[in-house]
């Protein structure tokens, strides 16, 4: 005799939102593989202005977003998510030098501020800590 048993199809885990903001494309497309082979899902963006069109959802949990951008920089993307509303934990990630940053990025209270050329586990567990500060 067989028994029919009920199928329980367990939903998976939705996997956190990092949003990823690098004008070079071949460093967009190593942190992004970077970060997805850590198990997160990750949007890329070329500018701050695409990503302040595309907005801050709910599912996004951290925001890598480089200093040196054309047009709005890092630091005014930051600010402009943050005065809307939008606060969202920031890995801040620049190739310029310690001094000349330094002083506005602590203003805006990072996650952790990485140099370039940085090691991608010190990104990846920044980006930990930022889904953990980020977290309901």
């Amino acid at each position: 005799m067989s028994v029919d048993t009920p199928t329980v199809t367990a939903q998976a885990p939705r996997r956190l939102n990092v949003l990823l903001v690098d004008d070079d494309e071949s460093l967009r497309r190593a942190l992004a593989r970077t970060i997805r082979l850590a198990g997160f899902d990750v949007e890329v963006f070329a500018s701050a202005e695409s990503l302040l069109s595309r907005g801050i959802c709910e599912r996004d949990r951290c925001l890598v977003l480089d200093v040196d951008l054309p047009d709005i920089d890092g630091l005014d993307c930051k600010r402009t998510l943050d005065a809307s509303g939008r606060h969202l934990p920031t890995v801040f990630i620049t190739a310029l030098p310690r001094g000349d940053v330094s002083a506005s990025l602590a203003a805006l209270a990072p996650v952790a501020v990485l140099y370039k050329p940085f090691n991608k586990d010190d990104l990846l567990e920044a980006i930990e800590e930022a889904c953990v500060e980020a977290s309901p």
